[in-house]
């Protein structure tokens, strides 16, 4: 009686009994379950400030009952048999502590803090403002200052240089005095007008000394003027001999980085081979590098894109970040949930195929691409061609040698028009721009060039893509190259 706890699902809404809410045990009713075990029946909880008051019938004011669930669950194990189990329990958590991803929203009268397994300075920041007041705020033991004296990330730093410039923007639009020739559908193509108009050395008057960028501590905006486009040839002469004793990502030798330059850059990190995986090693150290470059955004957007698999991987990402996982267990769990999925295209141990990965990792809930058939000369269809496409993967051969003036493409296929004979062709365009886009350029031919970056059309908005990874196949094995944020290319075959 009196534990604290969180009820973990939205069992009633209109009643508080909602995820998140907290409470404290008031009582519970026990049951025997089928080996004459005691099982919990009902919980009943006393919620902790709800926003409105809850009152059941026989019981005191705010005290909810809470009844069990049952969740059924079929296991893979790795044997590829499966067992269905299921479990039946009160949905709630001990309360004791929470980390501060939990707590983020929720306000604490007396807030004791544990800052000294915080992995970055954004934990601090959240555990910390939970606070009412500063006393009543405790903290545990002591705690690496570093992480919040130590200086700014040049990201970070950057992000409030936009963010300056973008408050400097607003304000001008609202007094009526920005310059006409600022314009700008997206903060990058903004600011980027902005800084043409105002010089590459101005910055806002107010800014804070810290913040203020020179020739020696230079403004990082992205480069939105056009530039060449090529990715570096593919080096087939290497052996995996040769490799051995080497890192297992190098820079590629289109960069020539001297070794006291490589600690400037942010090295990418791999899995290791392991009953052949190199197809799964290659799309998850892409995605887990895209990832590192920022753990809180790219773990949102993984999610929202779908939780089943990139949920899947940003929560092992931040785990293996927090040193509970190797990476290889990550990838192995990624295995796991695909064979799940498609036991058929996922057999452990076998070979799989990068493009099927792909296209069930970067499956969405919501449609990519939308396209019809059309018949150039104006015909209307007499049944509908209409397809939806709900995956990040798309075909480089449509998308890429078909363009049209207004950012869609087209490719002719073999369907004719009922009025007039002439093959119909399908017309396509993107109808939202997700975080990620992954493209099949196995049927381009060789001689097709990537492009490291990539504009595409949605709605008469322009969304700019930066390359991050190409992988490769030949002699049996996928290899892949890495291409961090600071545009260095490096070598990957997990071997």
């Amino acid at each position: 009686i009196g534990m604290p706890i969180m009820i973990r699902t939205n069992s009633a809404t209109e009643l508080c009994i909602t995820r998140g809410q907290e409470g404290w045990v008031y009582g519970w009713q026990a049951a025997v379950g089928s080996r004459g075990q005691n099982t919990l029946e009902v919980l009943f909880v006393k919620l902790a400030n709800p926003p409105q008051s809850v009152n059941f019938d026989g019981l005191p004011e705010n005290v909810v009952p809470l009844v069990r669930t049952s969740t059924t669950t079929l296991c893979s194990l790795p044997d590829d048999s499966t067992i269905s189990i299921t479990r039946s329990q009160v949905e709630v958590l001990p309360n004791f502590a929470m980390t501060d991803y939990a707590s983020q929203g929720k306000t604490r009268a007396y807030n004791v803090v544990d800052l000294n397994n915080c992995y970055l300075h954004q934990s601090y920041y959240t555990a910390l403002s939970r606070s009412a007041s500063a006393a009543g705020t405790i903290i545990l033991q002591g705690f690496d200052a570093k992480k919040i004296t130590g200086g700014a990330s040049g990201a970070l730093r950057q992000e409030f240089r936009e963010l300056e410039l973008l408050d400097e923007i607003t304000r001008l639009t609202y007094e009526g005095n920005l310059h006409h020739s600022v314009t700008g559908d997206r903060r990058n193509t903004l600011i980027y007008t902005y800084r043409l108009l105002k010089g590459e050395s101005y910055f806002p008057a107010i800014i804070h000394d810290a913040l203020k960028w020179s020739k020696s501590d230079p403004y990082l905006g992205a480069d939105l003027a056009p530039i060449p486009s090529r990715i570096p040839k593919r080096r087939g002469s290497e052996s995996a001999g040769q490799n051995k004793h080497s890192k297992r990502i190098k820079p590629g030798p289109a960069f020539q980085i001297k070794p006291r330059e490589i600690a400037q850059h942010s090295i990418p990190v791999g899995t290791q081979w392991e009953a052949n995986s190199c197809a799964y090693d290659a799309v998850v150290t892409i995605l887990y590098n895209v990832w590192r470059d920022d753990t809180i955004a790219w773990t949102e957007r993984f999610n929202a894109l779908n939780t089943e698999l990139l949920g899947v991987l940003a929560t092992g990402f931040a785990n293996h970040i927090r040193g509970r996982y190797k990476l290889e267990d990550v990838r192995n769990y990624f295995r796991r949930a695909l064979h799940r999925l498609a036991k058929g295209s996922f057999i452990w141990g076998q070979f799989a195929s990068v493009h099927s990965i792909v296209e069930y990792a970067l499956r969405t809930r919501d449609p990519i691409l939308f396209s019809e058939l059309r018949c150039s000369n104006g015909h209307a269809m007499n049944r509908n061609t209409t397809v939806f496409v709900n995956s990040c993967l798309v075909n480089a051969v449509v998308t890429h040698q078909s363009r049209d003036a207004n950012g869609g493409f087209r490719v002719i296929t073999s369907s004719k028009c009922t009025m007039c004979d002439e093959n119909l062709y399908r017309q396509s365009s993107y109808v939202r721009a997700p975080p990620l886009l992954a493209f099949d350029v196995a049927e381009c031919g060789p001689g097709y060039v990537v492009e490291d970056r990539v504009l595409v059309a949605v709605d008469n908005h322009l969304w700019l893509y930066h390359l991050r990874g190409v992988i490769y196949y030949g002699h049996a094995h996928f290899t892949a190259r890495i291409v961090a944020a600071d545009g260095v290319v490096w070598d990957y075959d997990g071997m």
